[in-house]
């Protein structure tokens, strides 16, 4: 490298003495020593120097303290309206993206003549920002009405680098929207008259209408289950409640192919199984909330082609309870509306060990399939159905009730328990193909999390949604306590896949 010229030192040295107030006296006999001291000095100076301009200058602002909203005036003028809620001054460089939100493309401008006026909103202030876009876009496309879609800015204080930038929405007219077509809900007895003729007729005007909205349907089922609780009691017999023990059912056993259109290594993703306490449309399966059913299910897509995840359908219901609460044949058990005697019951049983008895009582449910997919298709305006899923819904129910089927796969998982003989070697799978949890248990580990959470069973947890991207379930709760954290991992039945933060819960307004 190339020494200092003399006069490089002396603006190097004119730089330290104006930001230090120190003057620097040459002293000949220390000429070359002082050379290398005031230029590390002088670096050092300059450089916390600009780090702090810098700072002052492009600060950034969180989504918290600033507010954008846009305003299309006509002939390619916009005001955007700003609040700046921080205490820094905001100050926006004459420059500017726009983009479509569909394909977050730029559109290309034709020219760089943009005129900005107002950039400089001081903190704690609101103020109107006008930009003048006619001279760089041609507003015969834009103001041309999109499907379903919208433009949007992106501003900046520091060339899109350094600090924040802003989105804020922009429409240079009104879009077209699409009228999304809301699904009209099959009714429990427009489903399946037959088995809701069999209801308790106390209860039957409860199977009457189909509800979706979560807090009506807690309302509706409280008033079902205190009807339950007083209809038992005044019942002379004993009552057994369902129980649901670490107790699955090997969905499938190798060389059974539900969808040939799936490979065979990935069948298993195409069912599900959960505890639930309450059916397909939202009704309590037993007398209270804690009593559940295991429900073995099928995945219905939500787009064309795929198979991993989808929307559960419920097409099994198996019931579960102690032996040793069972005291004659005459004892009763409640199911869905529904007061059997054990011995009535006893053409459903399926499995039985010495803790455990097992019913398959799908039928108190539904007695036709196609109906009753139909009817849980009806609920859902998010999946894609077609001939080909039917035939794949109707594989997965043949050989779930099958009872030869049934018999051989029950098996425990977590508290040590044998397995049953003729227990497949491949149980229901939680990796995907790269060994990542896999969309179907994650889906069905955040189902399981929600009906907890529409049980009031934890009123500590914000938020619940799947992140495909991580294949993890991301779970908000109040406090990072261990008690919720343990709670909640009791839900990890497959494998561990939560991603647990705190976060409070909404307020709301």
């Amino acid at each position: 490298m190339n020494s200092f010229r003399k006069s490089n030192l002396q603006n190097i040295k004119n730089i330290f003495e104006e930001k230090t107030g120190v003057e620097l006296e040459s002293a000949p006999v220390w000429r070359y020593p002082i050379k290398k001291y005031v230029v590390i000095a002088a670096v050092l100076v300059c450089s916390f120097t600009m780090t702090a301009f810098a700072a002052s200058l492009f600060s950034s602002l969180s989504g918290d303290d600033l507010s954008l909203s846009s305003t299309y005036e006509g002939n390619g003028i916009v005001s955007i309206q700003v609040e700046n809620k921080s205490d820094k001054d905001l100050n926006f460089q004459k420059q500017l993206k726009l983009m479509r939100w569909s394909t977050s493309e730029e559109i290309a401008p034709l020219s760089d003549n943009i005129i900005f006026e107002n950039t400089e909103i001081k903190a704690n202030t609101s103020g109107t920002m006008t930009i003048d876009l006619s001279a760089a876009y041609d507003f015969s496309v834009l103001e041309q009405p999109l499907v379903d879609d919208h433009y949007y800015f992106v501003l900046t204080n520091n060339n899109f680098l350094f600090g924040q930038d802003w989105m804020c929405s922009i429409e240079f007219t009104e879009p077209i929207i699409t009228p999304i077509q809301e699904p009209t809900p099959i009714n429990p007895v427009e489903a399946d008259k037959v088995s809701v003729s069999k209801v308790t007729e106390k209860l039957q005007h409860y199977f009457d209408t189909y509800i979706a909205d979560p807090l009506e349907w807690q309302a509706r089922n409280e008033e079902y289950l205190s009807d339950c609780a007083q209809l038992l009691n005044d019942l002379d017999g004993n009552v057994v409640p369902s129980v649901a023990p670490h107790l699955l059912v090997d969905m499938l056993n190798p060389g059974v192919i539900f969808d040939e259109t799936v490979p065979a290594d990935k069948q298993h993703w195409l069912t599900g199984e959960h505890h639930k306490p309450i059916d397909g449309y939202n009704l309590p399966i037993g007398s209270t909330l804690d009593e559940k059913a295991l429900v073995l299910s099928a995945y219905v897509p939500q787009h064309r082609g795929e198979f991993d995840g989808g929307v559960d359908v419920p097409l099994v219901y198996i019931m579960t309870y102690e032996v040793d609460s069972i005291q004659s044949s005459e004892d009763y058990a409640f199911i869905r509306g529904q007061l059997l005697t054990f011995a009535e019951m006893e053409q459903y049983k399926v499995y039985e060990d010495e803790k455990y008895i097992c019913f398959n009582v799908t039928e108190l449910f539904y007695t036709d399939l196609r109906t009753h997919v139909e009817s849980m298709i009806s609920q859902r305006s998010d999946v894609y159905f077609d001939e080909q899923i039917w035939e794949r819904v109707q594989n997965i129910y043949n050989y779930c009730m099958d009872k030869e089927n049934l018999e051989g796969s029950f098996y425990y998982i977590d508290d040590g328990e044998p397995s049953t003989q003729g227990l497949s070697s491949m149980k229901l799978d939680s990796r995907g193909e790269n060994g990542e949890n896999s969309l179907a248990y994650l889906d069905t580990l955040r189902d399981n999390i929600s009906q907890a959470i529409l049980n009031k069973e934890l009123n500590f947890v914000s938020s619940c949604w799947v992140d495909e991207a991580s294949r993890t379930v991301k779970v908000g709760i109040t406090e990072m306590k261990e008690e919720y954290i343990q709670r909640l991992k009791e839900f990890e039945n497959m494998g561990p896949a939560l991603d647990i933060f705190q976060q409070d819960l909404p307020v709301d307004e």
